[in-house]
């Protein structure tokens, strides 16, 4: 996801609504109003990972949406909640999470409008929005402060969660997380403002190649084996995530008054060859965020959780411990 709250004069977020979007507007309302989940591939696969894994499905109801959560781990240890980013959905996290639930209880959604999560036309998705529904949602299955860790998007979501409600956040972890914009261009920022969008591919061949620019270890691995069971999901949800990208767009909070406004303990984790998020975003981020700890993953893109679940697994056992 997007550098995609910086409100900075000039900023990234104004070349990528002037250039991204004037080439793939958002679907119109009613368009989107005739959209409905369909079944899959992705689907067996989403109920046999899930049979697999040491987690059970459960679902929580908002006030506006149903957010599907898988939740496990050790019911007398501290809560982490872990939230997916831009496009993905929470299986992304079983790798990684099954090296936590020894110690921890583990809870994973969808955030609202993604995966398995109710998706409706007419809410806004704009991240305020979302970071208030996670709010909810974490009052809805916790009764302590849970460890929150969020990757690229939902680094953004957590990010605000903690400035909004710490009383909610015991520690959070900033993992490849949206936010301030770094030195130096990604590919990703640069397909963007040459008004492509890879994190929405419409085609085989596009989802194939997502792989390429958000994973760099095993990458290969990861596009022979699941591109043919998830690119027809992909495929369906275009819509829908062009309209959660572009209301992702619409800015009402600047990123600096939300760092300030964080007070509980911080481990910022990145991957060293993201390329959509460049890990020089890290620099941009300890200058707001001094006293967060960091960790640069080598050979790493932008999804330790996948490419790297056990190293990551473990800073991040360490970094809780040490709190």
């Amino acid at each position: 996801m997007s550098n995609v709250i910086n409100q900075s004069p000039n900023s990234f977020v104004d070349d990528v609504a002037q250039h991204f979007m004037q080439h793939h507007p958002a679907p119109s309302l009613a368009e989107l109003q005739q959209w409905r989940p369909a079944r899959s591939q992705w689907d067996l696969a989403r109920r046999l990972q899930t049979l697999l894994s040491p987690f059970q499905k459960r679902e929580v109801a908002l006030s506006d949406t149903h957010i599907k959560y898988l939740i496990g781990g050790n019911t007398k240890g501290p809560t982490v909640l872990l939230l997916h980013g831009f496009g993905a959905n929470k299986e992304n996290w079983l790798f990684m999470s099954s090296f936590l639930t020894r110690h921890y209880r583990v809870i994973i959604p969808d955030l609202p409008g993604f995966g398995e999560s109710s998706f409706h036309p007419e809410l806004d998705y704009r991240l305020t929005n979302q970071a208030q529904r996670i709010s909810h949602f974490v009052a809805a299955v916790s009764d302590e402060p849970v460890h929150v860790v969020g990757n690229s998007m939902g680094g953004a979501i957590s990010a605000i969660l903690a400035a909004h409600h710490g009383e909610q956040v015991a520690s959070l972890g900033l993992m490849n997380s949206a936010g301030f914009r770094g030195s130096r261009p990604s590919l990703f920022e640069q397909r963007l403002i040459d008004g492509e969008n890879p994190l929405i591919p419409s085609n085989y061949e596009e989802v194939s190649s997502l792989f390429d620019i958000t994973t760099y270890a095993h990458t290969r691995l990861l596009r022979l084996f699941i591109t043919p069971i998830i690119y027809k999901d992909f495929i369906h949800r275009s819509p829908v995530n062009h309209r959660l990208f572009s209301d992702a767009l619409e800015i009402n909070e600047g990123i600096e008054k939300i760092f300030e406004d964080i007070n509980c303990p911080t481990l910022v984790l990145w991957g060293n060859k993201d390329a959509v998020l460049d890990v020089s975003c890290v620099e941009a981020t300890q200058q707001h965020l001094p006293t967060a700890q960091v960790k640069i993953l080598s050979n790493i893109g932008h999804l330790p959780m996948l490419e790297s679940p056990l190293k990551s697994a473990r800073i991040y056992k360490r970094f809780w411990q040490s709190i």
